[in-house]
């Protein structure tokens, strides 16, 4: 081989580097996704109960409430995790030990249908202590985390889902068939919460941004909406999320809207909220509401639902002590003043201090900034 050729030969050798190099970068992203599919296939699965016991002071403090009638708590978890960085999640001990509260105070946990008929005024077959637990989103790690603790404690749930993510095939949210595997068990029930409405939207030419149903919304190109474009989205969302529960099969009872907030609260239009009630009870019949500052009184027949939010800071004493003091048989403590919580307790009510504002307020979270 002459000089010529060898040097021509090194130069031509580097340029085919990268090519030979180039199919192996092309199956690195694909062998990633089938990790991803795979871990999702094959570990989505309930995980193991955390070994929780009430401590002797718990049992003591934890005493039954008195039997009641025409009323029901219902709580709400926004997810259920071992997840530090989200204020939202419950860690999966602490839930554990608020089941094991429950399953100790007497309470029974009944089903959405049970609910929906007691609104209707139908309360036959209820408990003598009757409870309704909810979960948001349909997320797949609060079913994880959640089923083998109700099973042990012998208690029932409700997952309200948000369609889209499992048309997506968001591997974060349960699927159709793990939801059918779910009711199917007898200790889930599958109801409705969103098609697409989980995300915020702006409502102003700031990129402020509010839930999805609070407010109308502000793009650049159009501006504000007009109330009958507002109309057209929000029932074009929940017409969604009903047709598809009903392909499933699952029939719906009730419907707990992402947040639980419908422009009740804050919104830029004060028209919204007459407007939704009335759908929601004629679509859904059974909808939640979020009390403002997370005080609810137990649901009745009358009246709008509300559902007390559990989250990260949420203790097994907090919770109690809802129980106990909003029960309809509870005995107020003299003078008007609440029991303290036991020394060293870390409970917190979040929110509890917020001061109420009027429709033409600013949306709760206007400091976030969306863009078109």
């Amino acid at each position: 081989m002459s000089r010529l050729e060898l040097l021509l030969e090194r130069p031509l050798a580097l340029l085919l580097l990268p090519l030979s190099i180039l199919p192996f970068l092309l199956l690195v992203p694909q062998m990633v996704e089938s990790r991803e599919l795979y871990e999702r296939r094959h570990e989505s699965g309930p995980l193991p109960a955390p070994a929780v016991v009430l401590t002797a002071a718990q049992v003591h403090r934890f005493q039954p409430v008195a039997p009641y009638r025409g009323a029901v708590p219902v709580l709400a978890y926004g997810r259920v995790a071992d997840d530090a960085s989200d204020a939202r999640a419950v860690s999966r001990r602490t839930f554990a030990e608020q089941m094991a509260a429950l399953k100790r105070m007497g309470f029974q946990t009944i089903s959405t249908e049970q609910f929906a008929r007691f609104r209707a005024g139908d309360g036959t077959g209820l408990p003598a202590r009757p409870i309704l637990i909810t979960f948001d989103g349909g997320r797949l790690d609060s079913y994880r985390a959640a089923d083998r603790v109700l099973a042990q404690h012998g208690l029932r749930a409700t997952m309200f889902v948000s369609t889209a993510p499992i048309e997506a095939e968001d591997p974060s949210h349960l699927t159709w068939a793990e939801l059918h595997r779910m009711a199917d068990s007898g200790r889930w029930d599958v109801e409705p919460q969103t098609h697409d409405g989980a995300r915020r939207v702006a409502y102003d030419e700031l990129g402020s941004t509010a839930p999805f149903y609070a407010v109308r919304r502000y793009t650049r190109s159009g501006g504000l909406e007009t109330f009958a474009d507002y109309e057209r989205r929000v029932t074009g969302d929940l017409f969604a999320v009903a047709e598809r529960m009903r392909d499933q099969g699952f029939e719906p009872h009730a419907l707990a809207l992402p947040g639980g907030e419908y422009g009740q609260g804050r919104t830029n239009d004060p028209a919204i909220a007459p407007f939704m009630r009335a759908l929601l009870a004629r679509q859904f019949g059974v909808y939640f509401a979020r009390h403002q500052r997370n005080e609810p009184e137990y649901a009745r027949a009358l009246g709008e639902p509300q559902r007390l939010e559990l989250h990260a800071g949420t203790t097994t004493d907090r919770l109690y002590m809802w129980l106990r003091d909003h029960s309809p048989g509870a005995a107020k403590p003299r003078g008007g003043a609440p029991e303290a919580e036991p020394r060293g307790s870390s409970a917190r009510r979040r929110g509890s201090s917020a001061k109420r504002r009027g429709p033409s307020a600013k949306p709760r979270g206007s400091d976030r900034r969306a863009r078109d």
